[in-house]
């Protein structure tokens, strides 16, 4: 019946059969350098649909400044033959 050797029996002939080895081809055995962590970037979000709408009419608003463009608010472009609803129609609410 076979025995089995126990872990230290084990760990003392392979350090032997290591040593051996080593003995007859020094160049064996190769120590690398530790890998460094790879560096973790802070988190940054993406911008949304809504974010990217508002920066953009703020660079249209900002090249309309400076082109010396004046906007006209759309309510008053109407005819003045057609009643809109305003909140002056209604002094209550």
């Amino acid at each position: 019946m076979l025995t089995r050797p126990d872990k230290d029996a084990l760990r003392a002939m392979l350090e032997s059969q290591v040593q051996e080895k080593l003995q007859h081809d020094p160049d064996a055995v190769t120590t690398y350098a530790a890998k460094p962590e790879p560096e973790r970037k802070p988190y940054t979000s993406k911008p949304t649909v809504q974010d990217k709408v508002f920066h953009k009419e703020l660079e249209q608003m900002r090249a309309d400044a400076e082109a010396g463009v004046i906007p006209t608010p759309k309510h008053k472009l109407q005819d003045a033959d057609v009643p809109s609803l305003r909140l002056d129609d209604y002094p209550d609410l």
